[in-house]
């Protein structure tokens, strides 16, 4: 009774969940949506259904606009102070398959999606989601020299 006269007099919001998705050679999947702006780029993602958990919810959209099945989903941020929403990211791996995994769009939402290399990422991606990968990008490498210093030496280092 309590939860309900809680739900009853506070705000309603939605939350959505995007993420960045590697392959394996490190490429980012981006795909443009028929719901952005025309020709912008962005990470794959939508809408949490109601009781669902978020890194589920990012795996099923993921799954249902792509096609892809992705694994080691991690949380690396949680955007609020929009009005009636927040953004949760992660970053996830495709799954190991014995078969090559071939993205298959939902065309009544995604125009296009494909990975790109750091080096080939297109000029016009979703501003906030450009400094997550930047950011993303920059602690991945900051792992590797960590883990490349631990193999040298056994010990390991903070970043």
């Amino acid at each position: 009774m309590q939860w309900r006269l809680l739900w009853l007099f506070n705000s309603k919001f939605m939350v959505s969940v995007a993420g960045i998705v590697y392959d394996k050679n490190d490429h980012i999947l981006l795909q443009r949506h028929r719901h952005w702006v025309p020709d912008v780029w962005g990470l794959p993602g939508g809408i949490v259904k109601s009781g669902e958990i978020l890194e589920k919810a990012f795996s099923r959209e993921v799954l249902e606009e792509t096609g892809l099945v992705i694994a080691n989903i991690e949380m690396i941020r949680l955007v609020s102070g929009y009005d009636l929403r927040m953004e949760v990211y992660f970053r996830a791996k495709l799954a190991k398959s014995h078969n090559e995994q071939i993205i298959k769009i939902q065309e009544e939402e995604i125009i296009e999606a494909r990975f790109f290399s750091l080096d080939e990422l297109p000029s016009s991606i979703l501003q906030l989601q450009k400094e997550l990968i930047q950011q993303e990008n920059g602690t991945a490498k900051k792992m590797q020299q960590n883990e490349i210093a631990q193999s040298r030496t056994g010990f390991s280092r903070k970043l």
